[in-house]
């Protein structure tokens, strides 16, 4: 039985998969399994992804009809048979020694998770933040509630590397995951929230029943960053997948008995993702709306629940500084001054 099991979901990534794969298959610790899934692809990704099977018996392909990112994990979260579980996405890559510096780290500490850094690969800069200030192994259950309110709001790190940069805190890559918990606590991938969130949903859940984690400040994984208009796009769906969201940020908060204290990072998750609203919905230059109209949706968000109370009630001073001047300008209530920003934002 191999160590570890990599689970990739895969939808038509034709032009990152010659890239990753060989990151995945040339790992240093061989004693490994390769789970990817084809969630219904388009392009040549089935083909090019048996190119390597043929290859390399380490690989296992399951091919689905398309049901999105969160069941094609669950797909390979089914399939696996490895004592650990890894993510990774195909347009991005590991380090070479990703999974043996996880996996000893992992043994000798015993930790039912370890984490490590990852690099952003933004255009041709490459940045990398360390999630954590110093190297650490702990069972202190208040530093797992601590965590999981930094996964909802990013500024209550316990122990920032960089002030308020979490890249890589929440997300699923660059954990070792223990496969017992997984399976025991029958955690999955929510797809309620249509691929939207549901990587910090997973890890909130995951670490109500850690006993032991692990960091190691070394970057084992490189992501991919997309950028320019493509991100920018106009998403019809925005407003319903915010909600849903929500609903589950507030499921999970119901569920450990402790509104008021991730309450404050709930509302700095609502500031978050206005912002996203602002770029793929609101002020989205292919909206087909007339600006009077998305200002009059706008206004009427803004006065709706949970953003009316997040814009009141959010602590300015934990806020990153576009996202304390939108809030200041929510206060205000002037959706075309918001526009007029957004805009000016944009060309610089």
């Amino acid at each position: 039985m191999a160590k570890v099991s990599i689970i990739v979901p895969v939808y038509n990534m034709e032009k990152y998969l010659e890239k990753s794969l060989p990151s995945f298959l040339n790992q240093t610790e061989e004693d490994i399994e390769i789970i990817l899934v084809d969630d219904g692809s388009k392009d040549e990704s089935y083909n090019i992804c048996k190119l390597f099977a043929d290859k390399d018996d380490r690989i296992k392909i399951i091919r689905k009809e398309n049901a999105g990112v969160s069941e094609a994990r669950n797909t390979g979260i089914d399939n696996a048979s490895a004592d650990f579980i890894m993510f990774a996405d195909p347009d991005d890559w590991m380090e070479l020694n990703c999974c043996e510096l996880m996996l000893n780290e992992q043994k000798r500490t015993n930790a039912d998770m370890v984490l490590a850094d990852v690099v952003v690969c933004k255009n041709d800069a490459k940045l990398s933040w360390h999630i954590f200030s110093e190297e650490f192994t702990t069972s202190d259950p208040m530093f797992m509630k601590q965590y999981q309110k930094t996964c909802i709001g990013y500024s209550y790190n316990p122990k920032p590397g960089v002030k308020w940069r979490t890249p890589g805190l929440g997300s699923p890559w660059n954990k070792l995951f223990r496969r017992s918990i997984i399976e025991e606590n029958n955690l999955r991938f929510d797809p309620y929230v249509k691929g939207i969130y549901d990587d910090n949903l997973f890890t909130l859940h995951y670490l109500m029943y850690t006993k032991t984690l692990s960091y190691i400040q070394k970057p084992v994984y490189n992501y991919l960053l997309l950028t320019g208009s493509i991100t920018r796009s106009y998403k019809a769906n925005s407003l319903d997948i915010s909600e849903r969201i929500y609903k589950r940020i507030n499921d999970f908060i119901d569920e450990t008995g402790d509104r008021p204290f991730f309450e404050d990072a709930f509302y700095i998750y609502v500031i978050r993702r206005f912002l996203r609203l602002l770029d793929v919905y609101f002020c989205a230059e292919n909206n087909p709306k007339s600006k009077n109209e998305r200002y009059k949706e706008m206004r009427d968000v803004m006065n709706s629940e949970p953003y009316r109370t997040a814009f009141k009630t959010v602590k300015l001073n934990m806020l990153l500084t576009n996202h304390k001047y939108v809030a200041i300008l929510a206060r205000v209530g002037s959706p075309r001054l918001i526009d007029f920003c957004v805009g000016i934002s944009r060309k610089h």
